[in-house]
């Protein structure tokens, strides 16, 4: 068997813990790891009663391990959440209710040890009742992860190791052949028997035999069983050996083969369009709004509010509260529930999801015409992998814009305040694998509550992305209340397709000239929507226009306009500012509007196109325009 934390811990290495079949895994083996503890502890009985102890002590020592388990889980867990709920609101828990918990688990490996099990599974069975995360979850990771995997474990390995005698593997062939033999039969055993259900319920058999792969890795607890069957003699040392060469092979074998052919952001690639651009008039806007903090809610609901919700072309928001795995094995995304004031005191952080999830209630309730609708989402997964959970849920409630924060903070005086490098990695991942658009917002450390009552710029340099940027700001113009400034840059005042010989320039070209002829046509009153035009030669000159108009606006618009084509005007005039590029998931634009030396401090959001569809990538807009905007 294989045990929970060995796959928890192995999934986490291979980045597939938020994955589908990562976590039908987790799920599978934490039925099975509590079904397999008790019936491990009937067969210890069992054996008591066979080597002559009488059955009357085997059924004895059966009844107090069920006692021991009892109390642990009910007892002794009350009491560990009256602990908690006493302690101040914090990450971690103070050092004296600390060891008192940890004294509980001793005593509980204590008591099985006594009753004549394994002391581990007293320290499981409480594990099982704990509540997991912070602040619990997160103080034992903090003082006990570095003592256990630097030092306790791979002393562990070692001796594990030393205890293997090569020498005899091969010393009794017809031994080694029948034993390795119950081996292979085991494990195929286990790989036919995920694989058969699998297929029954309809799963692909790709993933059926992905899933009986993972379900065969191996680890420290299958290293341990081996080490506990040669201290108890039920294996000799030949025996133990060949146990520990297979547990060998198949940790590595199996973990290179599922990372081989297991792809989970292959199902995030749409094979239809799911862009604000291709929307069809009085289309439901579905978005994914993406929280880290409750720091980022002001400006995501300035955004959305400008966005201009109605009942005609109503808004539905997929809200999700980003927080990082700590302290728990298993990742985690599901809808948000209200809480009690006593879980709130438990886990710290479903006290910030209570008051993020409360202000987004609070901005449906004061669209009284139904326009807008929010359903609250909990992610907690390793930030390496948290795109998966991001991109799932975009391509399942198929959503055409994803709204994530910029991941450098700015405090109110416009300094960079240090920052997570995970969360830019993140972003990276969102922008390469989100079924649909994509938007990072940068928050300037400003007020953001009068966002609705000021103008709106949108810097449009030509490009897929800024036909989206310009689709998305097109929807804000429709809000009487939001003044929209289109602004584009040109580097000739020549209008008209360029004389590249590359057709798929000239396609891009065409597409911008129809996106802002119509754009005039419909929107532009010279009034409360303006559109002007920008004869530029240079970089600089690009910069000083931007720095004399940004100022002037309460939200920046652009588009991402990341490796383009070398054909396009735009590129040529950005091609000395993208040597200076500091953050890539920006682009050029983003990155000088982002910047602390350019002296911008006014919200900004950053647009990509939908990057992914079908089997192809940044396919041009014509091509893919007979697609239709529904997935099957």
């Amino acid at each position: 068997m294989t045990s929970y934390i060995v796959l928890s811990c192995a999934l986490g290495e291979l980045n597939l813990l938020t994955s589908k079949l990562g976590r039908l895994a987790m799920s599978a083996y934490l039925i099975s790891a509590i079904f397999s503890t008790f019936l491990y502890g009937f067969f210890l009985a069992f054996r008591l009663a066979e080597n002559g102890k009488g059955l009357d002590k085997a059924i004895y020592s059966f009844l107090i391990f069920i006692g021991i388990s009892i109390t642990l889980i009910s007892v002794a867990r009350v009491f560990v959440v009256w602990l908690i709920s006493k302690a101040p609101e914090s990450r971690f828990l103070d050092e004296a209710r600390f060891i008192t918990i940890l004294m509980i688990a001793l005593a509980g490996c204590l008591a099985t040890e006594i009753a004549g099990y394994h002391g581990a599974l007293g320290a499981f069975i409480f594990g099982l009742a704990l509540p997991g995360g912070a602040p619990l979850g997160v103080t034992m990771v903090e003082r006990l992860d570095r003592l256990v995997t630097g030092i306790f474990l791979p002393v562990f390995v070692a001796l594990a190791g030393i205890r293997m005698d090569l020498i005899t593997l091969f010393a009794d062939m017809s031994r080694w052949g029948y034993f390795q033999a119950f081996v292979s039969v085991s494990v195929v055993g286990k790989f036919v028997g995920t694989i058969v259900p699998c297929l029954y319920f309809k799963m692909h058999w790709k993933d059926a035999m992905i899933l009986g792969l993972i379900m065969n890795i191996k680890g420290i607890r299958e290293i341990d069983y081996s080490a506990q069957w040669q201290d108890t003699k039920i294996v000799d040392n030949q025996e133990y050996t060949i146990l520990m060469s297979s547990v060998i092979f198949l940790g590595g074998a199996t973990s290179i083969l599922v990372k081989y052919f297991y792809r989970p952001e292959d199902r995030f690639v749409a094979y239809k369009r799911r862009t604000i651009y291709h929307s069809k008039p009085g289309d439901e806007l579905r978005v994914v709004s993406c929280i880290h903090s409750q720091s980022d809610v002001s400006l995501t609901l300035s955004l959305l509010d400008a966005s201009y919700p109605t009942t005609s072309c109503p808004l539905c928001v997929y809200l999700i509260h980003l927080m990082e795995l700590a302290g728990r094995t298993e990742a985690i995304l599901r809808p948000h529930k209200v809480r009690r004031s006593q879980t709130r005191k438990i886990n710290s952080y479903a006290a910030d999801s209570d008051r993020i999830v409360n202000a987004f209630n609070a901005f449906e309730r004061q669209n009284t015409t139904g326009s807008v609708s929010m359903i609250p989402y909990i992610c907690i997964s390793p930030y390496n992998t948290m795109h998966e959970d991001i991109c799932s849920l975009a391509y399942d409630k198929k959503t055409v814009l994803v709204l994530i924060p910029f991941h450098q903070r700015y405090s109110v005086n416009g300094t960079a305040e240090p920052h997570n490098p995970s969360l830019l990695n993140l972003n990276l991942n969102v922008l390469s694998y989100a079924p649909c658009s994509v938007g990072i917002l940068i928050d300037r450390g400003g007020s953001t509550a009068e966002l609705l009552n000021h103008q709106v710029a949108m810097y449009f340099m030509g490009g897929r992305d800024d036909r989206e940027a310009l689709a998305l700001a097109t929807r804000m113009a429709d809000n009487p209340a939001v003044g929209l400034t289109v602004m584009r840059f040109r580097k000739s005042s020549e209008r008209g397709l360029s004389s590249s010989p590359d057709s798929k320039d000239n396609d891009e070209e065409r597409l911008d000239e129809e996106v802002i002829d119509e754009f005039i046509r419909e929107s532009v009153d010279n009034q409360r929507v303006v559109y002007r035009e920008d004869v530029v030669k240079r970089g600089d000159e690009l910069v000083d226009a931007i720095r004399q108009t940004s100022g002037m606006f309460s939200l920046l618009i652009v588009g991402r306009n990341e490796k383009k084509g070398k054909a396009k005007e735009s590129c040529s005039i950005m091609a000395g500012l993208s040597a200076w590029s500091e953050n890539p998931e920006l682009g050029v634009l983003g990155d000088l509007l982002a910047s602390t030396d350019f002296g911008c401090v006014v919200p900004t959001l950053v647009v990509q196109q939908q990057a992914l569809i079908g089997n192809c990538v940044q396919q041009s807009d014509d091509q893919v325009s007979h697609l239709p905007d529904d997935t099957p």
